[in-house]
C-alpha cells in the first residue's frame, strides 16, 4: 500500500483532527497521511491532523513518504511542515533503535538463563557420576 503526505490549508471548518478530534479551522495547515488502495477497491483513505497534533506516522516505515501539495503553502508554513516531517522522522528511528535494544537484552538474559541450565545440569551429572562410584568401591556387603 503506497503512503504519502498532503498538506494544505483547510478549505473549510468541516474537517477534524484524528489526534485531538477538534475541527481544523478554516485556512490552518492541515497535514493529511493518505494511504492509497489498489483500483477497485475503494477510495483512498486520508487521515487530517493539525500540524501540531501529528506525532507519528503509522505503515510501513522503510518506505519514503513523499510530501504533495507543499509548494501551495507560504515559505514559512513550508519550513515549519518540513520540520515537522523531520521530527517524527528522527522519533521513529529512535523508537526502532530502542527496540533493537530491548530485543538485545532479552536475547542476553536468554543465553544467561541457558548458561545457568546447562551448569545446573552438569553439576546434576557429576553428582550422579560421584555416587555412582562412590556405590563400586564400596565392598559388596553393604549393597
Amino acid at each position: 500500500m503506497k503512503q504519502y503526505i498532503e498538506v494544505g490549508y483547510a478549505l473549510s471548518n468541516r474537517v477534524k483532527c484524528q489526534n485531538c478530534l477538534q475541527n481544523i479551522i478554516k485556512d490552518d495547515i492541515r497535514i493529511g497521511h493518505v494511504l492509497t488502495r489498489p483500483p477497485g477497491l475503494g477510495f483512498d483513505k486520508k487521515i487530517w491532523y493539525h500540524l501540531n497534533c501529528l506525532t507519528s506516522i503509522k505503515g510501513d516505515r522503510n518506505q519514503d513518504l513523499d510530501i504533495v501539495n507543499i509548494h501551495g503553502l507560504k515559505e514559512e508554513d513550508q519550513k515549519k511542515v518540513r520540520q515537522k516531517v523531520e521530527q517524527i522522522k528522527k522519533s521513529s528511528y529512535q523508537k526502532k533503535d530502542q527496540k533493537e535494544v530491548k530485543y538485545l537484552s532479552k536475547q542476553e538474559h536468554f543465553q544467561n538463563y541457558v548458561k545457568i541450565q546447562r551448569d545446573l545440569h552438569f553439576n546434576q551429572k557429576l553428582r550422579q557420576q560421584a555416587m555412582f562410584f562412590e556405590k563400586i568401591d564400596q565392598p559388596e556387603e553393604q549393597w
